[in-house]
């Protein structure tokens, strides 16, 4: 009898364990299953909202432009491809030394790294982005230089804001102090014959260190060193006044020009952007922020994204 009972529970431990397998397989065939389904569904939303938006805007003036745009792309010449526009920039940014043939790389550079993610790889891969900083810190205030320094910012803008070649401008020798040393260097001061200028690069050289610090682990390193937030926020303190300066001479000319017939316009208040809208610009989304040309707002977007308070 206790042999038989035995057997009579194996059995049943084994039917369990059955029963308990094909459940579990049953489980992951149908999970599969409704995974396919919820594919399927999606592309087919897809093509049928692409067909859709096409037939909607495929108007007469949009089917030229459309042929217009591929006349152009076969015509154009090999020369001025973006990847041969890409190796051109990179040979002389690497090689030459006149301070006109770096300009002309620089702007190249801006080009490609702006309009394709390809080329922001190639430059990653090619370590020019080590090359912009050296030429970067070797540049001083006058305006030649400074057209320079501008490109290279917003080379190095362009080539942060793609998730792939991140890392490559934050892993450069000395990033972020070479960063804040231009921001020192750049900041908008009164009488400044080029303060336009200045504020350009002040402002570029903010976006480009809150992408940069944007990570949790780069935002980290960042606020474990307190000359950077020490730096920060003196650079704030800088701008408050120099900005409520600049809103008080708009606010007089504004009212002057009010007592003539123009009416007044006041500033809008300050308004704190997320970094993370900051995308690059072959990324099309209606929340892609455009980049900030106000120097209260550049240094601000850096300090939120740090977490360092405004007192």
């Amino acid at each position: 009898m206790t042999v038989e009972r035995d057997i009579q529970a194996r059995r049943h431990q084994q039917d369990r364990a059955a029963s308990v397998i094909q459940k579990a397989v049953r489980r992951f065939l149908l999970s599969r299953r409704q995974q396919k389904v919820n594919s399927s569904a999606t592309r087919i939303q897809a093509l049928w909202r692409g067909y859709a938006s096409r037939k909607k805007n495929d108007r007469t003036e949009i089917k030229a432009i459309r042929q217009s745009l591929r006349a152009v792309s076969r015509n154009v010449e090999e020369e001025n491809k973006l990847y041969r526009r890409t190796e051109r920039a990179l040979h002389h940014l690497l090689t030459y030394k006149h301070l006109s043939a770096i300009l002309e790389a620089m702007k190249h550079l801006e080009v490609v790294t702006r309009l394709s993610p390809l080329c922001c790889e190639n430059m990653a891969e090619s370590g020019a982005v080590s090359t912009v900083f050296v030429v970067i810190r070797s540049c001083n205030r006058s305006v030649p230089c400074m057209e320079v320094v501008g490109c290279a910012v917003q080379v190095l803008l362009n080539v942060a804001k793609y998730d792939k070649t991140i890392s490559a401008v934050y892993d450069a020798e000395n990033c972020v102090d070479t960063l804040l040393e231009l921001l020192q260097a750049y900041r908008e001061k009164p009488g400044d014959r080029v303060a336009e200028k200045s504020a350009s690069i002040f402002t570029r050289t903010c976006c480009l260190l809150a992408v940069l610090l944007k990570t949790e682990q780069c935002a980290f390193d960042a606020q474990s060193r307190s000359k950077v937030i020490d730096r920060i926020y003196r650079l704030y303190k800088f701008t408050v006044p120099k900005h409520k300066v600049n809103t008080q001479g708009l606010f007089d000319r504004q009212k002057q020009n009010s007592c003539i017939g123009f009416p007044f316009i006041p500033e809008s208040s300050i308004k704190t952007r997320i970094v993370s809208r900051l995308k690059p610009q072959w990324v099309l989304r209606r929340d892609n922020m455009e980049e900030i040309t106000n120097s209260l707002q550049a240094i601000q977007l850096v300090m939120d994204t740090l977490g360092i308070p405004y007192c």
